[in-house]
């Protein structure tokens, strides 16, 4: 007797729709640390940062999983990798932010407040362009973006001059930790900037 040979049609999971519920979360992490910056309880911040991190880990897992077993995707597959990790590395850098700030129980100034804002600033037009892609206008938002991070840039070199003025030595050390913390959220989110601009320039 002949076997029936079973045939199955290959999958296309919507791993666009992935990564934007990926960044979602994200954009409520940064809604956390906003909160954060304006007065919002440190531990609280910390507990809720901890909760949305954990959610964008399995998101970013689950976007790789879909990669991987998709027949197809609308960007590269290595692409689609990268911007995962990206929006990992933001999300794990507010977290660190934080809790560093919780842990040595030092609260954000003016400097640190200048820095995180600007750098939100920044992650409105970069969120646009994630969910733009993989449309060329996604490159133009992402440009704006990266514009933007250069007051980012400028508000940390006013940060550590500012540090020539405390004259409590562990308050400085302090301080000055927090402000690497946020050049290094800042650092991230160019990255996913310059990506999706390099994303859409390979696809055109």
């Amino acid at each position: 007797m002949k076997r029936i040979r079973a045939w199955f049609l290959p999958r296309n999971l919507d791993t666009l729709g992935t990564l934007v519920h990926q960044l979602e979360v994200v954009e409520q992490m940064l809604g956390t640390l906003s909160s954060w910056i304006e007065g919002a309880e440190s531990e609280a911040s910390v507990i809720e940062l901890r909760r949305l991190a954990k959610v964008e880990h399995e998101l970013r897992r689950q976007l790789n999983t879909e990669v991987r077993q998709s027949f197809s995707t609308p960007l590269e597959a290595e692409d689609l990798f990268e911007f995962g990790e990206a929006l990992g590395e933001i999300a794990e850098s507010i977290y660190a932010l934080v809790r560093e700030a919780d842990l040595s129980h030092t609260g954000p100034d003016a400097c640190l407040r200048a820095i995180v804002d600007a750098i939100g600033a920044a992650f409105t037009p970069l969120a646009s362009a994630v969910r733009m892609l993989p449309h060329k206008r996604a490159a133009t938002m992402a440009d704006q973006s990266l514009q933007l991070l250069t007051v980012a840039e400028h508000c940390y070199r006013g940060a550590i001059a500012d540090l020539e003025y405390e004259e409590d030595l562990r308050r400085e050390l302090r301080r000055r930790e927090l402000y690497r913390r946020s050049e290094h959220l800042g650092a991230a989110t160019q990255a996913l900037a310059r990506r999706v601009w390099y994303a859409v320039f390979k696809t055109e």
